[in-house]
C-alpha cells in the first residue's frame, strides 16, 4: 500500500511541477520585430510590414523608403548606378515614366510584404534593366484558413504656397482589401483598390540664350480615379503538380488641365520682351488587363523540376486635350499672330504574348537550370490633332499628326550553374536574346527595320570562411530597350513654340556591373563597384535661338563609365531601435557622341539612415525618422544640385495588433527635387521638377481571419515586356 501512495504522491508533484512549469513558460512572451533592411551579397531586402512610414501608403511611396533609391522625374534609380527597372512578383511591370509611378501609387503598401533590390539578376530573369531590378512582393497566405485585410487612409498636400489655383483641396483618398483562402489543395486570393484625389503636378524650363533668357513652367492640376483589381487560384493536381492562373485589372484617370507660361526677357537689364501663355485641357483613361496560366511539375523530392507560365497582357489608352496658346508683347497687350488653339486625340494600345519555360536539374556535382521565352509585342498608337477656327469644325493637321505600328519578337535561351562547395559558391550562366522589330508610321510611310543578336552572361562567385565574413564577387551584362513611346515619331505639343518628339531609330543601351562585396555579421555591407553603359540614350532638349522653338527627343549618344564604394551599416543600438545607414561614393564619366553636347565628368555623394524607434517593451508603439541627401552629382550628360528628402511617422497597433494607426510626414521640407542643368550648342539649360510631395497621411488597417500573412513567390512569363509602356 506504501509503494501505491508514494507513486500517487510522486505522480501529483509531478503534474503540480508541470503546470508550474506551463504557467511560466505561457508568461514568457518573446517580442521580436523583422528588421526593415536586410543587405546580403545578392540583394536587399526592405520589409514593408515593419516600415513605419510606408504604413499606409502606396507602393511608390513604400519604394522612396528602400536605402538608395531615388525617384526623379517618373524615373527610379539606384544612388550613384543607374536607373532600373520594376517588378511585381518577378514580373516587369509593363509602364514605365508617369505611366509607372501614377500605376505604383495605386497600389496600397498593405498589400506588399518586402521590396527586393536585386544586385545582379541572373540568366533565369529577363536581361532588361541596367542597374539591376526591384521586385515588388505582394502578401499572399501560406497557412490554412481566410485571411482578411481592409486599409484606408487620407492625405492632405502641403505645398508654397498653401493656395494654388484658388483652392487648399489638394486631398486624396484610398480604400483597399485583399482576401485569401488556403487548403490542403486549393489557394485563392483576391483584392480591389480605390485611389481619388486631387494633386499638383509640373516643371520648369530656363535657357540661356545669348540674347535672351528663356524661360517655361507648366504646373498642372489633376483629379485622379483609380480602381485595381487582382486575383488567382492555384490547384494542387497532386504531390507533383500544381496549376494555376492570376488575373490583374485596373482602369486609372487622370482629368486635369496644364497651365504653360513662356517668358522672353533681356539677360542684360532683366526686362521682359514678350510672353506666351498656353491652356490645356486632358482626359487620359487607361485600362489593364493581364492574365497568367502557370504550372509546377515537382518530378522528385531532389529539386528537379519544370515551371511554364504563358501570358497575356494588354494596355489601352486613350486622351482627349483641348489646346490654346496666346502670345502678349511686353507691355502685356496681345499679339494676334501669335495665337493658336488645337484639339487632339490620342490612344495607345499594346498587346503582349509570351511563354516561358524554366527548367531545375540538380546533380551532386551542380544545380543546372535552362530555359527558354518566347515573346510577341503589337503596339499601335496614334496622335491625331486639330486646328480650331473660330466657331467652325477643327481642320485636321497632318504636320502634326502621327500613327505609328511597332512590332517586336524575341526568342531567348538561357543555361546556367550553380556550385556549392565548402566555403565557395559558384552561379554561372548565359542567356542569348535573338530580336526582330519593325516600326512603320502611316504618316511619314515610312519603315524602320531593326534586327540583332546578343549574349548576356552572369557570374557570381562568393566565399564565406566563417559565419561572421562573407566575400563576393558579382558581375552581369543588361540591356535596357527604349519604351514604346520613345519610338514613337510623334509630336506631342507643349506651346506654340515647344513640343517633345519620338525617335524611330532609337536603339538599345546596354550595361555592363562589376561589384565586388564584403559582408560582417550581416551588419556591414561594403562593396567596390564599376558599372559602364554603352550606347546610351537620354531625352535631350534642343533650342533654337534664333526661332525660339524648343523640342524633347531621345537620342542615342552616351557612353557611361561609373566608379564607387558604398558601405551599409545597421547600428546594433538595442532592442528599441531598427536602424540602417548608407553612404555611396561615386565617380562618373560621360562621354558624348555629339558634337554639340559636352561630356561631363564629377563626383557624387549619397547619404541616407532610416530609423525605427519602439516606445513600449512590447513594440505596438513606434515612431520614424527618414533621412537622405544627395550631394551635387553628374546624371548621364547633366549635373544636379543637391537635394534631399526627411520623413517621420508614427505607429500605433492596437485591438491585439489586429488594428494599425499610422500618422506620416512626408518630404518634410519640400526639398526632394533636384535641378538638373545640361549644355547643349552652348545654351545652358536648367530643368527643375516640382516633385510636389509634401504631405500627411493618416492611414488605418484592419486584420482578421485565422490565418496570417506570408509572402509568395509566383512568378510569370511576361516580367521583361511589361516594363517598356510609356
Amino acid at each position: 500500500m506504501k509503494p501505491l501512495i508514494v507513486c500517487i504522491a510522486l505522480m501529483i508533484t509531478h503534474f503540480h511541477l508541470q503546470a508550474q512549469i506551463d504557467t511560466n513558460l505561457k508568461e514568457i512572451e518573446i517580442i521580436a520585430v523583422k528588421s526593415t533592411v536586410k543587405n546580403n551579397s545578392d540583394k536587399l531586402i526592405y520589409n514593408v510590414t515593419t516600415s513605419v512610414t510606408a504604413t499606409g501608403t502606396d507602393a511608390l511611396n513604400a519604394l522612396s523608403k528602400v536605402p538608395g533609391i531615388k525617384i526623379n522625374d517618373g524615373q527610379i534609380g539606384i544612388a550613384g548606378k543607374g536607373n532600373v527597372r520594376v517588378m511585381m512578383n518577378d514580373r516587369l511591370v509593363q509602364l514605365s515614366g508617369t505611366e509607372l509611378t501614377r500605376y505604383l501609387k495605386s497600389i496600397p503598401a498593405g498589400q506588399i510584404s518586402s521590396i527586393e533590390l536585386i544586385k545582379n539578376p541572373g540568366v533565369n530573369y529577363d536581361a532588361d534593366g541596367n542597374a539591376g531590378l526591384i521586385n515588388i512582393i505582394t502578401k499572399k497566405s501560406t497557412r490554412q484558413g481566410y485571411a482578411v485585410t481592409i486599409q484606408t487612409s487620407g492625405k492632405h498636400w502641403f505645398h508654397n504656397p498653401a493656395k494654388v489655383y484658388g483652392t487648399r483641396n489638394f486631398q486624396g483618398l484610398n480604400a483597399a482589401g485583399d482576401i485569401s483562402y488556403n487548403s490542403d489543395k486549393l489557394a485563392a486570393r483576391a483584392s480591389i483598390s480605390i485611389d481619388r484625389g486631387r494633386l499638383l503636378e509640373g516643371f520648369r524650363t530656363d535657357f540661356d540664350y545669348p540674347r535672351q533668357t528663356w524661360m517655361q513652367s507648366d504646373t498642372g492640376d489633376y483629379k485622379y480615379r483609380m480602381l485595381n483589381y487582382e486575383a488567382g487560384l492555384d490547384y494542387k493536381l497532386n504531390n507533383k503538380t500544381t496549376v494555376g492562373f492570376s488575373y490583374t485589372g485596373g482602369r486609372n484617370i487622370y482629368e486635369g488641365f496644364d497651365h504653360v507660361n513662356n517668358t522672353f526677357t533681356n539677360p542684360g537689364n532683366g526686362q521682359l520682351d514678350s510672353s506666351i501663355k498656353a491652356f490645356a485641357t486632358y482626359y487620359p483613361v487607361a485600362r489593364i488587363n493581364a492574365v497568367n496560366l502557370h504550372g509546377i511539375i515537382n518530378f522528385d523530392t531532389s529539386g528537379r523540376k519544370l515551371v511554364l507560365n504563358a501570358d497575356y497582357f494588354n494596355h489601352y489608352r486613350t486622351d482627349v486635350s483641348d489646346f490654346e496658346s496666346n502670345s502678349f508683347d511686353a507691355d502685356g497687350s496681345a499679339n494676334p499672330s501669335g495665337s493658336a488653339r488645337f484639339y487632339d486625340t490620342n490612344k495607345q494600345q499594346i498587346n503582349i504574348y509570351t511563354f516561358k519555360a524554366d527548367a531545375t536539374i540538380p546533380t551532386d556535382f551542380a544545380q543546372f537550370i535552362f530555359g527558354g521565352k518566347l515573346s510577341f509585342i503589337d503596339n499601335y498608337s496614334n496622335a491625331f490633332y486639330y486646328n480650331k477656327t473660330g466657331q467652325d469644325e477643327p481642320i485636321y493637321n497632318p504636320g502634326m499628326s502621327s500613327e505609328f505600328d511597332y512590332i517586336e519578337n524575341t526568342q531567348s535561351l538561357y543555361a546556367g550553374m550553380n556550385i556549392d562547395h565548402h566555403h565557395w559558391k559558384y552561379k554561372i550562366g548565359l542567356r542569348s536574346e535573338l530580336t526582330q522589330t519593325k516600326g512603320y508610321s502611316n504618316v511619314l510611310k515610312q519603315s524602320t527595320l531593326n534586327n540583332y543578336f546578343k549574349l548576356f552572361p552572369s557570374l557570381s562567385v562568393n566565399y564565406q570562411p566563417n559565419t561572421d565574413h562573407d566575400l563576393s564577387f558579382n558581375f552581369g551584362r543588361r540591356i535596357n530597350r527604349p519604351t514604346f513611346w520613345n519610338l514613337n515619331p510623334y509630336k506631342s505639343l507643349y506651346t506654340a513654340y515647344s513640343y517633345g518628339q519620338g525617335n524611330p531609330y532609337l536603339q538599345p543601351e546596354y550595361n555592363s556591373n562589376f561589384e565586388l562585396s564584403h559582408s560582417y555579421k550581416h551588419l556591414l555591407n561594403s562593396s567596390l563597384f564599376f558599372n559602364m553603359t554603352e550606347n546610351g540614350f537620354s531625352n535631350v532638349i534642343l533650342a533654337d535661338a534664333n526661332t525660339n522653338i524648343v523640342y524633347t527627343t531621345p537620342l542615342n549618344f552616351i557612353t557611361t563609365y561609373r566608379y564607387g564604394i558604398s558601405e551599409n551599416m545597421s547600428l546594433p543600438f538595442g532592442s528599441w531601435l531598427d536602424n540602417n545607414n548608407q553612404v555611396t561614393f561615386s565617380y562618373t564619366r560621360a562621354k558624348s557622341k555629339l558634337a554639340n553636347i559636352n561630356g561631363v565628368n564629377g563626383f557624387g555623394l549619397y547619404l541616407a539612415t532610416n530609423n525605427n524607434i519602439f516606445l513600449n517593451e512590447d513594440k505596438t508603439l513606434a515612431a520614424a525618422v527618414n533621412f537622405w541627401y544627395q550631394f551635387p552629382e553628374v546624371d548621364k550628360i547633366s549635373r544636379t544640385n543637391g537635394y534631399y528628402k526627411l520623413d517621420l511617422g508614427f505607429k500605433a497597433a492596437v485591438l491585439k495588433k489586429k488594428v494599425d494607426l499610422a500618422l506620416t510626414v512626408n518630404d518634410l521640407f519640400l526639398s526632394s527635387a533636384p535641378v538638373i542643368t545640361t549644355t547643349v550648342n552652348n545654351i545652358k539649360q536648367k530643368f527643375t521638377n516640382f516633385q510636389l510631395n509634401r504631405y500627411a497621411l493618416l492611414s488605418l488597417s484592419y486584420r482578421f481571419g485565422n490565418s496570417t500573412a506570408k509572402s509568395g513567390d509566383k512568378n510569370t512569363g511576361n516580367a521583361e515586356e511589361r516594363s517598356r509602356i510609356h
